[in-house]
């Protein structure tokens, strides 16, 4: 969540509010283009975030202003639709009066433009996405061999020229042996982040997040009191229970001899750059026909070189291929054999270890099944992913996960939010046959993924026991 002042959130709270107040700034070269209430006609500001890291996020914008001059209409030769980038940066601010002339501004958040303008009736409109949402080039570097995903995150990001990014360091100490897929940065990252059990977004400025996720969190002191709710604004929905949760391990084998991964004819006048792709493997070896091989940099499935000369040349890559197999593990959620099957399918899990761990925390973050879909007044400091409280229809407050987040504004604000309640399933318990609550080693209490706490059979000294007999 955005920080804020507590006028701020005293204001925000109240049944009238004041005027909300919109920057929209564009910079294209050395042009700026700002845009204000008197300008701006509808904003549509989106922020889905998956917390597992299972997909892309989405953060997008949206907006029109009022054109009735044609500044932005492609068809006006004097008009500034040409001279504008079609990915110019932009950023959004907003801000909300606190009486007597004092406005309080939220902190910017930074997209960059998707193409141009489209104009209608004297209306132009314009599209945006985050910067995550624009690395949509290909990343091809990936190699075979152990790497920690901290590392294969800097890398891609590196590649991509992003600058303004912020990494965990708990990724240091997770690694891999696979090597990324050619596929977009972006989509990269997502794989990085998924097998970090990390959220992956972009957080205020711009900044692209890779950071772990733990659904434990504490809500912020955000309060969702229904007066903010619009009538009947509460859509609520529960999914089947969830039976089990399986993972892929992947297992990657090198071949015992080498064999010709690419071969082709291609004609050089002078010095040329080339970029090759072939299968995965490692220990690639260049060779050519004729000319003068230089600057070879070669990946798991591709290669980029230089070569000089006149004349049709062969080509050939000679190497190790790479072949994968997989290992499914799998934990049972539930009794009930009729519910969800969950399926973890990622690359780059090539350790039991890290496998263990994206099944527990999937396990753990899918027991809870109870989704609200809610229409209120907006309150534009709100992330995804923030943690808050919310009045039902009952008169008791939940606690919820902010999974989507969307501001409207058309002259005045307003909100949707998608909400994973963390009210379904609280303080469920392993007891012994004396109902006393079962311990692990460091003292805690035993907590179980179900409805409802478990009455075991067995005494706490057999069950001490078995859990010794089992994991030593």
């Amino acid at each position: 969540m955005k920080t804020v002042s507590d006028s701020y959130a005293i204001q925000m709270s109240n049944q009238y509010r004041n005027r909300t107040f919109i920057k929209i700034s564009i910079t294209s070269g050395e042009e700026t283009y700002l845009f204000t209430n008197a300008d701006i006609i509808s904003i549509q500001k989106v922020n889905d975030v998956d917390p597992l890291s299972r997909r892309l996020p989405k953060e997008t914008l949206s907006f029109s202003i009022i054109d009735f001059e044609g500044n932005y209409n492609p068809s006006n030769p004097s008009g500034k639709w040409n001279a504008l980038d079609e990915n110019a940066s932009l950023t959004i601010q907003f801000g909300f009066d606190l009486g007597s002339g004092l406005i309080e501004w939220l902190e910017e958040d930074q997209y960059f433009l998707s193409g141009r303008p489209t104009v209608s009736s004297g209306i132009a409109s314009f599209r945006a996405s985050s910067k995550l949402n624009h690395l949509t080039s290909n990343y091809y570097k990936g190699t075979y061999g152990q790497k920690s995903l901290y590392e294969l995150a800097l890398n891609v990001l590196t590649d991509a020229g992003v600058t303004s990014y912020s990494i965990d360091e708990a990724l240091q100490t997770m690694y891999t042996v696979a090597p990324l897929p050619i596929t977009t940065h972006a989509n990269c990252l997502q794989l990085i982040a998924h097998a970090g059990r990390c959220t992956l977004r972009t957080i205020s400025n711009g900044v692209i997040e890779i950071k772990p996720f733990s659904v434990t969190n504490t809500p912020d002191e955000f309060m969702l009191p229904l007066n903010s709710i619009a009538l009947k604004g509460d859509t609520i929905s529960k999914i089947e229970t969830l039976y089990k949760v399986q993972c892929n391990l992947y297992i990657y084998s090198l071949a015992e001899t080498e064999s010709v991964l690419f071969e082709s004819i291609i004609d050089v006048d002078g010095e040329s750059t080339v970029h090759i792709e072939y299968d995965t493997s490692t220990n690639q070896v260049i060779t050519s026909s004729g000319g003068v091989l230089s600057n070879i940099s070669t990946y798991a499935a591709s290669a980029d070189f230089t070569i000089t000369g006149t004349g049709t040349y062969t080509i050939t890559v000679v190497g190790k291929k790479i072949s994968t197999r997989t290992s499914i593990a799998e934990s049972y959620i539930s009794a009930d054999s009729n519910g969800a099957v969950d399926s973890e399918k990622n690359q780059l899990i090539t350790d039991s270890s890290m496998q263990s761990a994206l099944i527990y925390q999937v396990a753990n973050y899918l027991q809870y099944r109870l989704t609200h879909t809610v229409r209120y007044r907006g309150n534009p400091e709100l992330d995804a992913l923030d943690g808050i409280y919310m009045q039902t229809i009952y008169d008791s407050f939940i606690s919820a996960l902010v999974l989507t987040h969307t501001i409207n504004f058309n002259g005045a604000i307003s909100g949707v939010l998608v909400l994973k309640s963390l009210s379904e399933i609280t303080n469920v318990y392993l007891y012994d046959s004396s109902n006393v609550i079962v311990e692990d080693q460091l003292g805690d209490a035993i907590s179980i993924i179900g409805t409802a706490d478990y009455m075991s059979e067995y005494s706490l000294s057999e069950i001490d026991s078995f859990i010794t007999e089992v994991i030593g």
